[in-house]
């Protein structure tokens, strides 16, 4: 049985790749999965190290492919998720992934590795 299937909503956070890189987070909904390879379309984000507040779309939506085995995290949210309208909320203490509604998910975890 697979662990993802179409029209999932999914957040992925890529794997460093080196210490200083800035920690690249994209929202999406899964278009196809297949064998260990998924397609997701979604909007980007981007967290500097340097900046304290605010996280910011890093673009406009895209399509991803990309391996399951690849070392990225990935998190399955709320099929009822509008994924348009997600949004980063980041304070120098916290980030949030919200809807501005119902979905909230705590990211502050990911700000140590900023």
């Amino acid at each position: 049985m697979p662990a993802l299937h179409d029209n999932d909503r999914v957040l992925i956070i890529d794997r460093k790749l080196f210490k200083d890189d800035n920690t690249r987070i994209f929202v999406g909904v899964v278009e196809e999965y297949d064998e260990g390879m998924i397609r997701v379309r979604g909007v980007p984000f981007h967290l500097s190290p340097y900046e304290i507040s605010g996280a910011e779309r890093h673009g406009e939506e895209r399509v991803r492919v990309l391996s399951l085995n690849a070392g990225d995290l990935i998190y399955l949210l709320p099929r009822e998720l509008d994924v348009a309208k997600v949004q980063l909320r980041r304070s120098p203490k916290s980030l949030m992934l919200t809807d501005g509604a119902a979905m909230s998910l705590d990211l502050s975890e990911w700000l140590l590795r900023s």
